[in-house]
């Protein structure tokens, strides 16, 4: 064999225009010896040619089946030979096991895997520090990418246990409009309690999770990254595109910048699928899992009980909710780290709270109490104000009330607010003349007035306090009756 110089040289030589014959005569070597380094392009090595190994020619079968079928580590094998007497060295079996190995297709080597419509669905999340208003703050990303049509949904949240993990599923659900049949995710705890490959565990809230939207959880290999090649890829894409160098003036306008940050995402042609996920999205929109009628509420979910005054505690806070649903049980759930819902039982969103930091601080929404019925106000000051907002022009009726009724006053004046809600403000005007005409200022008068003479509205919304007339019996008894009880 030549050394890499003389190899050289001839390639060189031959370069220049000189002969084969004119080579060979100058470098003192054959003319074969030429040939043979201008007729491949590798350059010389020293191959010894493969020798068997005496000693372990008697095991080579059954070494070949370990590797293959059995999968064996190589202690393994060299043990198991060895209690079958084999006597040579360590290290003449590890090269016999590495030539053997080099033979076999390398366990990285993978085909490429695509999905039919509806099918597949790759989640996983991974933070970030991004500047939020001027502060540096760690924000987790959680993205759940189509396998088919490549649409993604990106979902910001402050928080990273499983409350955050199973609302980010639930948020792509809805943007979607239906489930995958299956959803490839990681290993982490909030999803499976043991991650041993033959050993593997699902969490049960996690399960409850899936039998409510109805889809296959599957478990990727550990640190086997490329198993979810269709979502490692876009947090790449969403670091270099979106994270560096942005900034933002708070969560908010990071979620609303993420968000119209994927609807850029779906209307840019896919580098692999040369089309845009909008429109493959099309094909696959009918075979997703229709959607179950409410949202999912585990077992394992944050319940309380609304109080009277139409509040429930959360975390030493006290927030308001509708007050159709005082005294009845509703379930919390926080939402990105950032808010607070509240869902009644039947899975409808009732009400939604930005979390408070200042612990025993009351959150009222004035709304929620919006179409409660207003009770009569019970002091004076109260009563009077309502009186001359419904009558403004009767004060000189209010001046003669007090001055008959000075001693239960806010009684007669109490009562006579209650009948506002059966009687026109007009015929209660009319009845507060006929009580100036006969100087007899009482709620018993008024209301005796307006029972004889007045109408009552369309539709009143009680007549708890109207009294009613009694039946008029015509009783008769000999009074010798009432001498013998004497």
């Amino acid at each position: 064999m030549i050394s890499m110089e003389a190899w050289t040289t001839i390639r060189y030589l031959n370069a220049q225009g000189m002969g084969i014959r004119a080579i060979a005569r100058q470098l003192n070597v054959s003319r074969n010896t030429v040939r043979r380094a201008l007729r491949g392009n590798s350059p010389p090595q020293y191959r010894r040619p493969p020798k068997a190994n005496p000693k372990l020619a008697p095991f080579t079968e059954e070494i070949k089946e370990m590797v293959e079928r059995k999968r064996f580590i190589g202690t393994r094998i060299l043990n198991e030979i060895r209690k079958k007497g084999y006597k040579g060295s360590r290290a003449a079996f590890y090269r016999y096991l590495k030539r053997i190995k080099g033979d076999l297709p390398n366990s990285k080597v993978t085909e490429r895997y695509e999905t039919e419509p509806g099918i597949q669905g790759q989640f996983d999340w991974s933070p970030y520090t991004v500047d939020l208003g001027g502060t540096l703050t760690r924000v987790v990303i959680f993205s759940l990418v189509l396998g088919y049509s490549r649409r993604k949904r990106y979902f910001a949240s402050l928080s990273e246990n499983q409350t955050a993990c199973l609302e980010a599923l639930e948020d792509s659900f809805h943007h979607f409009g239906g489930v995958p049949k299956e959803v490839l995710i990681d290993n982490p705890r909030v999803f499976v309690d043991n991650t041993k490959p033959f050993h593997l565990k699902w969490n049960q809230s996690f399960l409850e999770f899936c039998g409510h939207y109805r889809f296959k959880p599957v478990a990727c290999k550990v640190r086997r990254p490329r198993t979810k090649g269709k979502i490692e890829r876009p947090f790449f894409y969403l670091e270099e595109h979106f994270i560096k160098g942005r900034t933002f003036k708070d969560f908010d306008h990071l979620c609303a910048e993420l968000a119209r940050f994927g609807e850029e995402l779906d209307e840019t042609i896919h580098s692999t699928t040369q089309q845009r996920p909008k429109d493959r999205f099309k094909r696959e929109e009918d075979e997703l899992t229709p959607l179950p009628q409410g949202r999912f509420v585990g077992s394992k979910e944050l319940f309380r009980k609304v109080s009277w005054d139409c509040l429930i505690s959360f975390e030493g806070t006290r927030y308001s909710v509708p007050w159709r649903y005082a005294g009845k049980q509703v379930w919390v759930r926080t939402s990105q780290g950032v808010h607070l819902r509240v869902y009644s039982q039947k899975g409808d969103l009732i009400a939604t709270h930005r979390l408070s930091p200042n612990k025993g601080a009351t959150i009222i929404i004035k709304a929620h109490y919006e179409g409660l019925r207003k009770t009569t106000p019970k002091t004076k000051v109260l009563l009077e104000k309502t009186f001359m907002e419904l009558f403004p022009e009767e004060h000189i009726f209010l001046e003669k009330l007090y001055s008959q009724q000075r001693l239960n006053y806010t009684y007669h004046l109490r009562s006579i607010l209650d009948m506002t809600p059966l009687y026109p403000i007009e015929e209660i005007k009319k009845a507060f003349l006929v009580a100036i005409e006969y100087n007899s200022l009482s709620c018993h008068f008024i209301r005796g007035i307006l029972e004889k003479e007045g109408r009552l509205k369309e539709n009143p919304i009680s007549r708890l306090l109207t009294i009613k007339e009694l039946p008029q019996l015509n009783i008769q008894r000999n009074l010798n009756f009432y001498q013998t009880l004497i």
